[in-house]
């Protein structure tokens, strides 16, 4: 390890324990301290209460002649007085440190209290402008709370509309899918319906193209029958001609007569026979037959 040492007002090193025995004027009442750190930091004590260095001033005491008792013992009171001195001046040196560490100290304070005096200065300056204004934030304060009163209302009242808003959607919905079931269960019937009315005109159309050919073919059998039987429709022409007599008296009374048909035969009692009629039945229930068969 090595050694600051204090000699003749100096503090020279740092030295190894065997290069401080060959220093002149070091003995084991010199003053030293080990190398690490700052100097100013260190314990200050004699070199003989470190082994290391008084193992070596044995070893150089041993190898020198003995001197006389009393330079020896001069030596001795000469390093006590010494040792003195130094402390003395290391207690001095260690006071004016702390002393100037206090003052220091003191004036980091002193500018800590200015700075906070002056931060208060200014707060105690804004705080007065701000309290002039403390009525003005009053009545702005009284005024926010009218309209935050008011805003709750309104927004009681916005609730109470939107709960019966929701309660009116909610019905209006219930009523929409009702109305859908109901659209759903018309187009049903509707789709239906039409399907019938389209079943009903296809046999309409059939039916009208039936009662057509049905008609064209009477049409055609009366003409066959009229030309087959012309008496039988002249018989007819004098019914209508009858019924228009009995509208008109008058006329005929002088009507003349109608003539007798070539087709009546004599009867074997005398009297006429007319097969007429029942040659118009039997076509009549042919053609009723023929256009039943013909329908189905």
């Amino acid at each position: 390890m090595k050694y600051w040492v204090y000699m003749n007002g100096e503090v020279p090193g740092s030295y190894t324990p065997e290069e401080l025995s060959s220093l002149d004027g070091f003995t084991a009442t010199s003053l030293v301290c080990p190398a690490e750190g700052e100097i100013l930091e260190k314990n200050w004590r004699s070199s003989g209460e470190f082994s290391d260095i008084i193992k070596i001033l044995k070893e150089k005491d041993a190898k020198m002649p003995p001197l006389n008792p009393d330079v020896n013992h001069l030596i001795d009171t000469t390093g006590a007085r010494l040792f003195s001195h130094v402390a003395n001046l290391m207690k001095e040196l260690e006071n004016h440190r702390e002393e100037r560490a206090l003052a220091i100290s003191l004036q980091r304070q002193i500018i800590d209290l200015k700075e906070q005096l002056h931060q208060s200065r200014e707060k105690n300056s804004s705080l007065e402008k701000c309290a002039a204004r403390i009525p003005e934030l009053e009545e702005s304060l009284r005024k926010e709370q009218t309209r935050l009163q008011n805003a709750q209302s309104t927004l009681k009242t916005t609730e109470d509309n939107l709960s019966q808003t929701k309660f009116e959607l909610e019905k209006a919905r219930i009523d929409l899918e009702n109305a859908r079931r109901r659209l759903g269960d018309s187009a049903n019937d509707l789709a239906i319906r039409n399907r019938l009315v389209d079943k009903l005109s296809r046999d309409l159309s059939e039916k009208e193209a039936s009662l057509v050919k049905s008609l064209d073919l009477i049409r055609r059998l009366e003409e066959d029958f009229n030309r087959l039987y012309p008496l039988e429709s002249k018989k007819k022409g004098s019914g209508q001609a009858q019924a228009a007599a009995c509208a008109q008296p008058s006329a005929a009374a002088t009507a003349p007569a109608p003539k007798p048909s070539k087709t009546q035969h004599n009867a074997p009692n005398g009297h006429p026979k007319n097969t007429e009629p029942e040659a118009h039945g039997a076509v009549t229930d042919f053609l009723k037959k023929f256009v039943s068969k013909y329908e189905h």
